[in-house]
């Protein structure tokens, strides 16, 4: 069945890469070079026709050929010839490529295409940023909101505007380079995706499963967005998506917005890791000339493809650049704490560690009514450890997840947690120092319905 499912893949991305060179290798240099891959000097040769430089796409081919003979190799010969080389066999490879030995950070941003539906990559705003860090190999994932309102000064700029008219004004370079000078971070690699490129994602995806936290209805006829989402767990098609990550018509606003595209992401990552999704991994590779503006090569975008399948999604940690929304002028923004911010980078980024004993936690249950029972089994055990635990019950208890206000509160600290307790070792965690539904005093367990 596995050499059967070999066959099958290897089927469907040899035509698929043949018949997308041309647009991998010219159509795409308008924007900024999508693919990046390094091409040799070529001497010059008698020819009556010029040929198409098919460097690109035997680079992706021979990766993918590569991977798919590992595989095929680690999945068939059970003999254990030696020590060394059974312990190398024993790890299959399935689409995964080395990842890098260093810390890589990668900037996503989705682009609304509002100003310029020809071209979304220029002179539109980023209506998404979010800061993906990678630990060395690929071992784990931290992800950063940026509020696409954030008050700062553009690269190059003298006044302060708002981060997502970076895009807008010198498209991804610009944003990269905002985003460095304001946080002193580095950005390694981006990547812009288009709204209407997350449409056509979703739907190759076959929908995305997703938990609908309240009902969302909302109209807007000049901006051709008509959002109608009911509360509950649904299979949201393409569109739907789109209306689930732009609706900020609550009492959050576009705080809750962002931590709706958190959701999102985890939700995504998860999708990914399902075998009925792998096989559709070529046709992702397929459909992203199109609609995405990146400095990533074919090659990388798989290495991250692969990398994404295989992640526990549970392990992925997501923030947001403290602040506080403006209270003075006409203009919205989001006043951006460097303080928090700072310490925010220095875990999520540099992940600077401090050991902090469990027993000096003061944690917090925030539960749905209906979920009482577990919610006191739970503050019970944490008791028994000597952690001081209070309960609150609320309606707004939709999503299970695990938000740390303390900073000095890290991942380990989380991870050991859930080895004590497994009632909680699914559950994301968010770095949360502004506070929304806030119950403890270090971190916050939210126990909803699902």
């Amino acid at each position: 069945m596995k050499n059967k499912f070999l066959v099958i893949f290897l089927c469907d991305i040899i035509p698929i890469v043949n018949n997308n060179t041309n647009r991998l290798n010219s159509s795409l240099e308008d924007r900024m070079q999508v693919y990046r891959i390094p091409i040799r000097p070529q001497y010059k040769r008698r020819r009556r026709i010029k040929k198409p430089n098919n460097f690109p796409k035997f680079m992706l081919l021979m990766a993918l050929i590569v991977g798919c003979i590992f595989y095929f190799v680690n999945h068939s010969i059970e003999s254990d010839n030696s020590a060394r080389t059974s312990a190398h066999l024993r790890s299959p490879i399935d689409f995964n490529f080395n990842f890098s030995p260093r810390t890589q950070n990668l900037l996503l941003m989705g682009v609304d295409a509002a100003y310029n539906e020809d071209n979304p990559f220029k002179g539109n705003r980023s209506d998404t940023m979010l800061l993906v860090s990678i630990a060395p190999y690929g071992k784990n994932i931290n992800v950063i909101s940026i509020p696409r309102d954030s008050k700062v000064y553009i690269a190059g700029k003298n006044k302060t505007d708002k981060i997502n008219h970076a895009f807008s004004q010198g498209g991804a370079k610009l944003a990269v380079k905002t985003v460095e000078e304001t946080f002193g971070v580095k950005i390694h690699n981006y990547l812009a995706i288009s709204n209407a490129g997350v449409i056509k994602l979703i739907d190759v995806l076959g929908g995305l499963p997703i938990y609908i936290e309240k009902n969302m209805k909302y109209d807007d006829y000049a901006g051709k967005l008509h959002i109608n989402l009911k509360q509950g767990k649904h299979i949201l098609t393409g569109k739907q998506v789109e209306g689930f990550l732009r609706f900020r018509h609550d009492s959050f606003g576009d705080i809750g917005r962002i931590r709706r595209q958190q959701w999102f992401f985890n939700a995504l990552i998860s999708h990914l890791k399902e075998p009925t999704v792998v096989v559709k991994l070529p046709e992702i590779l397929k459909i992203m000339p199109e609609y995405i503006q990146t400095d990533l090569s074919a090659y990388d975008l798989a290495k991250y493809l692969g990398m994404a399948k295989n992640i526990d999604s549970s392990t992925i940690q997501i923030g947001t650049i403290p602040g506080s929304p403006s209270t003075k002028g006409v203009i919205s923004y989001w006043i951006i704490d460097p303080d928090k911010t700072q310490e925010l980078i220095n875990k999520m980024v540099y992940r600077n560690r401090k050991d902090v004993d469990l027993k000096d936690l003061s944690v917090g249950i925030l539960y749905a009514t209906s979920m009482l029972n577990d919610a006191t089994a739970l503050k019970d055990e944490f008791e028994s450890h000597g952690i001081t635990t209070r309960m609150q019950e609320s309606d707004s208890a939709s999503k299970n997840y695990i938000a740390i206000h303390n900073l000095d509160v890290t991942g380990e600290t989380i991870n050991e947690l859930k080895k004590i307790f497994p009632m909680i070792k699914d559950k994301h965690t968010i770095y949360d120092p502004i506070g929304i539904n806030r119950t403890g005093r270090d971190l916050t367990i939210v126990i909803s319905r699902l």
